[in-house]
């Protein structure tokens, strides 16, 4: 058994549970397990992790990034929303995020994240059309996409990291 290969092995999972607890406070993770990929792939001469390979992964983490990125002005947008409502559920989202991360670390995150697009889509909402029904729609709709957005770039960075794992030779 070479100790150089079960090293950079090891480094590599470490790196893999960093990307994947990143993204649970919605930072980017899915970049940090793409980034150890690739540095692994030219550790090991690109025969497990070759480009195809790596493409993948990285068509994964662009799918995830933009999933994430998109989902919670989609929910918003579902439910009829105004455009400074849609910009609003965005911006809430990330400063909801950076102010739950200081609260309570991981589920602070996720939780400020969504109760900071909610809050800030029914205040843009009911400021535009002064219709409080339709802005709890909105926002409720804007949580809604803000919360699958996060979970589903959480599985992707857990399936990137499984799928590395698995190709990895002790």
């Amino acid at each position: 058994m070479d100790f150089g290969l079960v090293a950079a092995n090891v480094i590599l999972i470490v790196f893999l549970l960093l990307g994947v607890g990143l993204t649970l406070f919605t930072l980017p993770g899915n970049f940090v397990i793409l980034l150890a990929a690739v540095v692994y792939g030219f550790y090991e001469g690109f025969s497990r992790f070759d480009a195809g390979f790596l493409f993948a992964l990285a068509g994964l983490f662009v799918l995830g990034e933009a999933v994430e990125f998109v989902a919670g002005m989609l929910g918003a947008k579902r439910q009829n929303a105004s455009a400074r409502a849609v910009l609003a559920t965005l911006a809430g989202g990330v400063a909801g995020a950076l102010a739950g991360s200081v609260v309570l670390p991981v589920l602070g995150t996720v939780a400020g994240a969504v109760v900071g697009a909610f809050v800030l889509s029914y205040a843009a909402e009911y400021s535009k059309t002064g219709d409080r029904e339709k802005s709890a729609r909105v926002a409720r709709g804007a949580a809604a996409g803000l919360l699958a957005g996060t979970l589903f770039k959480l599985a992707v960075a857990v399936g990137m990291a499984a799928a590395l794992v698995a190709r990895l030779a002790w």
